[in-house]
């Protein structure tokens, strides 16, 4: 009787105290301090491509999205490039002059394993239009850095860093800093 207690004992605590196997961790890693979070339900793979939605797409906002792509695939992290074919990522372009966002990025992900399957990168032409050519270009690098699984920042002190928040004029970085490759390099692991 006494080995029977003992082995219920131990089997309520094990049951009770015994370690927790999650397959993924959900939420976000890294920080403000660190300069990147990654929403760890958004993790990329190691390569990508995009096809422009539509043919009306103005060239230049092909040409500012291939700049973009250049800067992360110079990191080395990240190898993106424009498939002219069929590609199930686009980029395209709106002109909404009640939002405040010269662009969006949309993602899609499988929760089994969390890797972003398809994305869409929006410019809206009504802020674009304000911004110089390398602005431009900054806000095109910003966005493909979601399409990696990196979010916003917006404290100031992450302000040279290409996935600072506030966007447009007031995006100081043209190309991922130190700290966005970093954030990069863990979420295409």
């Amino acid at each position: 009787m006494k080995k029977l207690l003992v082995m219920i004992s131990a089997l309520v605590t094990m049951t009770s105290f015994g370690p927790i196997a999650e397959a993924h961790s959900v939420g976000n890693v890294g920080s403000e301090a660190a300069g990147y979070i990654i929403k760890s339900t958004h993790l990329a793979k190691r390569t990508s491509d995009w096809t422009t939605y539509s043919l009306a797409i103005p060239s230049a906002y092909v040409a500012i999205t291939n700049e973009g792509a250049k800067r992360w695939r110079d990191t080395g992290i990240y190898q993106i490039s424009n498939k002219v074919a069929t590609s199930s990522n686009t980029i395209n372009t709106n002109n909404d002059p009640l939002s405040s966002a010269y662009a969006v990025t949309t993602s899609y992900y499988y929760t089994n394993d969390y890797k972003i399957i398809q994305w869409h990168i929006k410019y809206n032409i009504h802020l674009m239009v304000t911004l110089t050519n390398a602005q431009k270009q900054a806000v095109a690098t910003h966005e493909i850095g979601h399409t990696i699984g990196l979010k916003d920042l917006y404290n100031t002190s992450n302000n040279t860093n290409i996935m600072y928040g506030y966007g447009g004029s007031a995006l100081k970085a043209s190309k991922p800093s130190a700290k966005d490759k970093t954030g990069a390099a863990i979420a295409v692991k």
